[in-house]
């Protein structure tokens, strides 16, 4: 996406690798109602997601010590000292509350809990997302609800983690934990959590919790939806009954958006995508936060990644790259598997497409939509990568980024590498990206790379003419994919939002009709 930027599963700041880390976090951040925005005509599929503990909260107990606790600790508040998350100690805990020094032999695991209160009105659905560097255990009233890198059977003050991850490592490698809702109960309810660790000597400890619930209030007489109008058959997989493209035939991988969850309400297949979260991501480069709450699929099967304006900041560790102050929350989607069993759709050559509005025109100041491809070695290919505009742009900036998209490739993503870009509009791309639904398609051979808008070929490369695409020490390994809507990072590169004048970047909405993907047979 630059050649300035991580990979997205960096972390937002690198512990020693033997550090004992555990952030229990949300998949969504919002605290209060959040209404799911649909496409124009399309029905109002709305749910609410609320935080029911907070990142950040006060009131959490927590015990670091020698002694071990009390057998009813997982029920029954303790005479622990409380304090406001994150909790830890070491010189990269950050912490807001630090945990004592103990005397003599280190603990083997650290221990914290807090009780919420619930109404009449229990949670539909709920759950914890975390990972642990190195064990963690959870227990909602008592039952536990998950482990990871702990051993099997009881655990114990004495347990050590089975598994001793970087904290890299553990960011790259989530889990997920429902809660199922009989596990609540109107009233008091308490959240439990030990964080374990593979050795005695761990130089830094933090903790900080998240819990969530999410509740449907969708309108029982939404309107009849439909999808966007797709133009008759012009080169991409547009128009034909089955997606058919010339020389490559129908697509073998498809997501026309049209999946349903459990409840009946259109969702994003969890078996096809990964919706990423601040909680997994980090803090990224640009000027927002990545949140799960951000994406959605309405009525008409489109899916929606939104960047809104935050009502106040969220302010930047020091020390870490970027604009200081993140005005906005962002969506994120990608296919690189998280644990065994988790979706995986890669592949080294073949033919991808996506039919997408990209929120680019007057008055995205700071928006960057993309489609892109990644892979385990260090190459990347942004398929297609639109840049917002706003009036108080430079003349130079204004005409770089205006009214275009454009292909990129690096070899590295850290800035060491190469980087060639083509421009879409002086191609010859006949539409500017943000006026409709337009169609970006990328075809990559062993013997060459071409990059299609509308139908149209802008851009065509083989290995005597870019052999950079064709390196193994960057292209050599299998690529997926990612949608996002980065916002930022700089002035200086494509637009830093200015809360001072909001109306230069409104709330932007980067809409997909349908991802798609051939595989290349050889032929």
């Amino acid at each position: 996406m630059s050649r300035t930027h991580p990979s997205p599963l960096s972390p937002s700041r690198l512990f020693p690798s033997r550090t004992l880390t555990f952030i229990l976090a949300a998949v969504l951040t919002a605290i209060g109602a959040v209404v799911v925005t649909p496409s124009s005509g399309a029905a109002a599929a709305s749910r609410s997601v609320s935080s029911i503990i907070p990142r950040e909260s006060s009131g959490w107990q927590y015990s670091y010590s020698n002694t071990a606790p009390a057998s009813d600790w997982r029920t029954v508040k303790q005479p622990w000292p409380t304090g406001t998350a994150p909790l830890g100690r070491g010189s990269r805990a950050a912490a807001t509350t630090e945990l004592p020094v103990s005397s003599g032999r280190q603990p083997l695991s650290a221990f914290f809990r807090k009780s919420f209160t619930l109404t009449s009105d229990l949670p539909e659905w709920s759950w914890l997302n975390t990972w642990a560097d190195d064990g963690i255990v959870v227990w909602v009233n008592g039952v536990e609800i998950g482990r990871k890198n702990a051993p099997n059977g009881t655990i114990t003050p004495s347990s050590y983690s089975t598994v001793a991850p970087s904290s890299t490592a553990a960011r790259r490698d989530p889990v997920t934990f429902k809660v199922p809702r009989s596990l609540f109960k109107v009233g008091e309810n308490t959240i439990a959590v030990q964080v374990l660790s593979s050795w005695r000597k761990t130089p830094d400890i933090s903790f900080d919790g998240h819990l969530v619930r999410e509740d449907d209030s969708s309108a029982a007489d939404a309107p009849t939806a439909s999808k966007p109008d797709a133009p008759e058959a012009n080169g991409s997989g547009e128009g034909s009954a089955d997606g058919s493209v010339a020389g490559w035939g129908a697509p073998d991988w498809r997501d026309e958006f049209s999946y349903v969850d459990s409840s009946g309400r259109p969702a994003v297949d969890p078996a096809k995508w990964n919706v990423r979260d601040r909680d997994d991501l980090g803090l990224l480069f640009d000027a927002a936060v990545v949140e799960r709450e951000q994406v959605s699929v309405d009525d008409a099967g489109v899916l929606h990644v939104r960047a809104d304006w935050l009502d106040k900041p969220v302010e930047r560790p020091s020390g870490q790259r970027g604009p200081s102050q993140l005005w906005h929350k962002t969506g994120y989607l990608d296919q690189r598997g998280l644990e065994a069993g988790d979706v995986s759709r890669e592949q080294r050559y073949g033919r991808w497409e996506i039919r997408a509005k990209t929120p680019t025109g007057p008055n995205t100041l700071g928006a960057l939509a993309a489609f892109w491809l990644r892979n385990d070695n260090s190459g990347e290919i942004d398929i297609m990568e639109a840049w917002g505009q706003g009036s108080q742009m430079s003349a130079e900036y204004k005409n770089y980024v205006q009214d275009t998209a454009a292909t990129t490739i690096h070899t590295k993503t850290d800035g060491s590498g190469s980087k060639r870009l083509w421009r879409h509009a002086e191609q010859g791309a006949t539409a500017v990206p943000w006026d409709g639904f337009h169609t970006y398609a990328f075809e990559l051979t062993p013997t060459y790379a071409a990059t299609f808008v509308d139908g149209v070929q802008v851009m065509r490369v083989t290995p005597a003419s870019y052999p950079e695409l064709w390196n193994a020490s960057y292209f050599n390994s299998p690529l997926h994919m990612r949608i996002n809507l980065h916002v930022g990072p700089s002035a200086t590169y494509w637009g830093l939002p200015d809360p001072a004048r909001k109306s230069e970047t409104q709330n932007l909405d980067y809409q997909v009709d349908y991802v798609r993907t051939w595989a290349y047979t050889g032929k």
